[in-house]
């Protein structure tokens, strides 16, 4: 059935409801646009806590780097020292051993 212009009689319920969708659509379009605002932003921050992280990072690498043949060489030294005390306690104990 339709009306005298035409158009069918449950014309303007249905253009109500497709009006109600379409606002509802404008709505949520904005919501996630919104959103992805807000996700963007954290996104850069996080990115930017990354960077922060990967140069401190590197800083770390570095001083290992630099760290490592010193600590090496202490190791060397202190090596060297407890075989030159044992020398020592072994020529002690044998003067006591003497006597």
């Amino acid at each position: 059935m339709t009306t005298s212009n035409g158009q069918p009689s449950d014309f303007s319920t249905r253009l109500g409801r497709i009006e109600a969708l379409v606002a509802a659509n404008s709505e949520q379009i904005a919501a996630n646009t919104v959103a992805i605002t807000r996700l963007e932003a954290n996104q850069a921050a996080m990115n930017e806590r990354v960077n922060i992280m990967a140069e401190r990072v590197d800083t770390l690498a570095e001083s290992i780097r630099v760290l490592v043949p010193i600590i090496q060489s202490i190791q060397l030294d202190v090596r060297g020292l407890q075989l030159e005390n044992r020398c020592i306690l072994d020529v002690l104990q044998r003067r006591g051993e003497n006597r």
